[in-house]
Formats: structure tokens, sequence, C-alpha cells
């Protein structure tokens, strides 16, 4: 039998030091996929600013390839290769042999009890929903490779061909569903002055009311130390809308006080616009956002 023919490795040596290194390399090697499933998924959304997109997924790879190793290890270790392990016994257990398609479902369930977790702390079924689907997907892939390149003559090889061709087919398969309209990028809609005019609230009591006059009256908002209560903010002032082509760069500035040294930005939708002001560190920001 030739060793290309072979069959994955058996029970007893998934733990060995061969899977162990191969499924470290699958991770790793995939993780740029990752990035830029979430960099397409992330242009789609509503966010105050414009997403990076899969490109985001380059200037990531020196610190994923330098210090993502023990990362990595410890994925294979408590996630990829128990999944190997469990899927391989069940196979053995319930049909008599192992197949590849029990992978995926020891994956989801796996994802299943991890799930909760994220969706308690504040997400809602939705998050649960999602973070399901993406664990399962995630570990199901790199199990699977795993298991595939263990049967090969050369899997390092074998991995990292398959962790370059997942990446080229992510920014391939990511740039035809926005480029044929399938799917659209989302972009603030544009406005006119005399559009944002009215009341605006944080949700946390504080109301910012925009008049046409070009007058402003901040009621109980939150100033630069947003969040904080000796941010507070109220006062009377003026306003101002700059236009400008692009409606990510579309601004207002809003004098009340010193309350918020900087331009708001345009985010929402047509139907529920929003003022979007950034505060904190600007590598990382947080959003101060006000509905109608």
């Amino acid at each position: 039998m030739r060793w290309s023919e072979r069959p994955p490795v058996a029970p007893h040596a998934v733990w060995s030091t061969r899977p162990i290194l191969v499924s470290t390399l699958a991770v790793l090697l995939m993780a740029p996929s990752a990035i830029e499933i979430a960099g397409f998924v992330e242009m789609a959304h509503e966010s105050p600013m414009r997403a990076d997109g899969p490109g985001m997924s380059l200037p990531a790879l020196p610190f994923l390839f330098c210090g993502g190793g023990p990362v990595a290890l410890a994925c294979t270790v408590f996630a990829v290769l128990p999944a190997l392990s469990a899927a391989r016994w069940a196979g053995r257990r319930y049909t008599g042999r192992h197949a590849w398609w029990w992978v995926p479902v020891v994956a989801g369930c796996g994802a299943a009890v991890v799930a909760p977790w994220p969706a308690v702390a504040g997400g809602g079924p939705a998050v649960w929903w999602w973070t399901w689907l993406g664990g399962t997907v995630a570990l199901s892939a790199v199990a699977l490779l795993t298991r595939w390149a263990l049967t090969r003559e050369r899997p390092y090889r074998t991995v990292v061909g398959a962790g370059a061709l997942s990446a080229a087919g992510v920014v391939a398969l990511g740039a035809l569903v926005y480029g044929t309209g399938l799917v659209d990028e989302y972009a603030p809609p544009r406005v006119r002055g005399s559009d944002l005019a009215g009341t605006w609230s944080d949700g946390r009591g504080g109301t910012l009311r925009l008049g046409a006059d070009g007058r402003a009256v901040a009621v109980g908002t939150w100033g630069d130390r947003a969040g904080e209560p000796e941010g507070r903010c109220a006062g009377s002032g003026t306003w101002r809308f700059t236009p400008d082509d692009s409606t990510w760069l579309q601004a207002v500035d809003i004098a009340v006080g010193d309350c918020w040294p900087g331009r708001w930005t345009l985010g929402g939708t047509a139907a529920d616009p929003k003022l979007n002001y950034e505060y904190g560190d600007p590598d990382s920001p947080d959003w101060y956002v006000l509905t109608r």
C-alpha cells in the first residue's frame, strides 16, 4: 500500500508528536482565511467607521506567525485533537468505522457547548447562533485538514498548500460576492443639513436638540469622557453640517462648551440615522452614539 493511500493515524497515535505538529501548523495557516472571512463579513455590517476588510489579514501575519504558536498549540491540544479522537470513537462505536463526516458532527456538539457563554454575556440568541456556526466551521476545517494531511507523504507541505489555497479562495469568493452586488458593502446614508434637525437621544437620558436655525441644546449628555459621571455635559451652542462626496466623510461640528472636541460622523441607515462621536484609544476607539 502506498503512503498516500494509508488510512489516518490510529486512535492511539492521535496524541503523538506528528499529529500535534501538523494540527498546530494547520491552525496557524488557516487563521489568515478566518481573518479574511471576518473582514468580508464586517464590510456588510453597520459600523461607525469603515471596515478594514480582508486586507487586515496582511498586517496581522507577522504577529500571527511570530506569536501565534502557543495559541495554535493550545487550540490543537484542547480542541482539534479531542475532536479527532471523539469523532474516531463515535464512528467506530455507532457505525463500525470512522468516516470524515463524524468530525463536523463532533465539532458542532463542541461549539454548542461553548456558544452559550458569549450569548449569556449579552449577545442573545443571534450571538449563540453565529458563535456556534463559526466555531463549527472553523474547528471542522482545521480538524479535517489535519486528518487529511496525516494520510499524505508530506503532511506539512500539504498543510501549507491548503492554507495558501484557502486564503486565495476566500479573497476570490469575497471579491465575486461584493463585485457582483450579491452583497453590498455598508456605507452611511447620504443626508442634508436639514435632515439632521431634531432631537437626538443616547438612550441613557441624555438628549441633544439640533435646531433648524443652527442652535444646539444638550441636556444630560456625556462629554469627552463618555460613560463617566464627571463627563456629564449640558448647555447650548451651535452646530454645522459639512457635506462630502464620500458619505464616510460627512461630518457635524457641534459646539456646546467643551463637551465634544472634534467632529461627529454619520452612521446608521436612511430610515434610522445616527450621530457617532469617537473617543478613547485612537487605535481601538469607543463610540458615543445618538439616535433619533
